[in-house]
């Protein structure tokens, strides 16, 4: 009873610390420091378990964030932004610490780009508990500190000596072992994606620079010349071209490439007709970045997303070419790419499994008896709610992990539910497959199917995806390519099979949609660049 006499006291105080500003400042930046940095500092001692460099590079980022502390809080900032970056800081380093991803602009993106259901599906009750313990408590902590500031011409005396002397001990320590620096810097930039608040401030102001650039006042076409200009005689069909987007599969775990579980099985009946392509690339580590990269003109190279929602894709130029194009979704929103085009997102609920694409694919096609080409965007193997992916009937490998936090499973567990989603994508590739084969008779049916980005599934202890793409580890980057088609459509666009088979282990990427597509199809216009098609030298038109 003492105590909790005690404890009720203490909170009922209008203030249980009091400090002046240098110290609240110091107190501050040694938490922020060392209590959301645990990822960054194991990266740090990876790479370089020099003590001494170490406990160096620690204090200069004790004195760089003081000084940090010096500049943005005044009397009446101080609090309010303590709170802030320490709600922002938990929020952080709860990823950063379960799923082991760096946090980077794209990271950020893909967090702006997150719709209700993905963000509840993060949701648990060890996320709750810590940000209780790591971002209420403290800002409460925050909010019952007395902060104690002299008269303003003080307060700003004593933040110019505390600035003066941590630039100056700071560039001693640098100015001391210049050439370690210079060298840990240089081959080590990527570190700066595991430092918390580093990381999501230069996200911030990245992702606002590129926000706040000047936008073109109209639409920037692309492929203003499109036509069509069928290479094909002797056909009175029209054409059905289908492109499958998947959603977080990585190539490593199909079967078709050699994977030793048969997560391709229900494909097996259309082996002789299907080309799985084993070395692909995708053109970013997320959903925000890879989905309009893969219908741009622009390679991964010049493709800036800033600029995407403001300027045509492939859709607009197959479309002015005469196609009917049709986009149906199992996510929430296309990132601008279906806005010129029919377009349905067609889950009404929190999670619908991808068999939904497919349920009328087959009648609506059949009405419209016209060249046509259509996106199905799946759900597909979106983690980290693995388990919620697919129906139990596709759960053919066990045991498996039925949670969302994947730091409480086994590699076993999170391996064989992921797999289960990669199965369950095999069969609904399937039944698409099949309905295309119903439909040959009233259209020559063409399908790829390709994924946005690959997966992490704990391979260097890393999980998820999003990663910045220069340390990305390839199982984000390299995904899996299926194309299928039948005799008739072989004869009829005159693909060499052979050759294209010899094209299976040869290295592609997202890049080369754009152009294949194009040029499979039959549209003719100045952005299309043959040497990024990959048909074209298997085809003789």
């Amino acid at each position: 009873m003492r105590f909790f006499s005690k404890l009720s006291t203490l909170f009922s105080q209008k203030f249980f610390w009091q400090t002046n500003s240098v110290v609240f400042n110091a107190v501050f930046s040694l938490f922020t420091l060392f209590v959301y940095n645990k990822i960054f500092f194991e990266k740090l001692w990876d790479i370089y378990p020099s003590s001494t460099f170490v406990s160096l590079l620690i204090l200069v980022l004790f004195l760089l964030m003081n000084v940090a502390c010096a500049l943005l809080f005044w009397k009446h900032t101080t609090k309010p932004l303590a709170i802030i970056f320490t709600i922002l800081n938990a929020s952080v380093f709860y990823f950063m610490y379960v799923y082991h991803v760096a946090f980077d602009k794209v990271m950020l993106l893909n967090v702006l780009e997150t719709d209700v259901q993905e963000a509840l599906a993060l949701l648990n009750w060890d996320m709750l508990l810590m940000f209780l313990f790591l971002a209420v408590l403290p800002s409460w902590i925050i909010y019952k500190t007395e902060i104690r500031y002299s008269s303003f011409g003080r307060e700003v005396v004593k933040k110019l000596v505390v600035i003066l002397v941590a630039v100056l001990v700071s560039a001693a320590i640098i100015a001391s072992g210049y050439k370690e620096t210079a060298q840990f810097l240089r081959n080590n930039k990527p570190i700066k994606y595991l430092l918390v608040p580093v990381n999501y401030v230069s996200a911030v102001i990245s992702v606002s620079k590129k926000m706040l650039k000047s936008r073109p006042k109209e639409l920037i076409k692309i492929g203003a010349d499109a036509t069509l200009s069928p290479y094909w005689n002797n056909n009175a069909k029209p054409n059905l071209f289908v492109f499958v987007v998947g959603e977080t599969a990585r190539a490593a775990n199909f079967s078709l490439n050699g994977y030793e579980k048969p997560t391709n099985e229900p494909l097996m009946p259309f082996e002789t007709n299907l080309f799985s392509f084993q070395n692909v690339a995708s053109c970013g580590t997320s959903t925000a970045v890879s989905l309009p990269c893969m219908f741009s003109a622009d390679g991964r190279k010049d493709f800036d997303k800033s600029e995407s929602e403001y300027s045509e894709n492939l859709l607009d130029v197959v479309q002015r070419a005469g196609y009917k194009v049709w986009w149906r979704g199992n996510v929430t929103g296309c990132k601008g790419i279906c806005s010129r085009v029919e377009s349905q997102m067609l889950c009404k609920k929190n999670t619908c499994f991808d068999d939904i694409l497919i349920d009328g694919f087959a009648e609506r096609v059949s009405l419209e008896n016209r060249d046509m080409f259509v996106v199905l965007h799946q759900l597909g193997s979106h983690g980290p709610t693995y388990y919620k992916r697919y129906p139990k009937s596709a759960e053919k490998f066990v045991p498996n992990c039925a949670t969302e936090r994947l730091d409480k499973c086994s590699r076993e567990e999170i391996t064989n539910v992921y797999d289960n989603t990669i199965y369950y994508t095999s069969q609904n590739l399937a039944d698409l497959i099949q309905k295309l084969q119903t439909l040959s008779s009233k259209y020559n049916t063409f399908m790829l199917y390709v994924s946005d980005h690959g997966e992490s599934l704990g391979e260097n202890n890393i999980y998820l995806h999003a990663a910045p793409y220069m340390i990305a580890p390839e199982e984000q980057i390299k995904v899996p390519m299926l194309v299928w088609f039948n005799d008739e459509f072989a004869q009829t666009f005159k693909i060499n099979r052979s050759c294209l088979k010899s094209k299976l282990s040869q290295e592609f990427s997202h890049d080369n949609l754009f152009h294949s597509f194009l040029g499979l199809m039959g549209v003719k216009t100045s952005a299309y660049d043959v040497k990024y098609d990959i048909f074209a030298s298997c085809q003789q038109k």
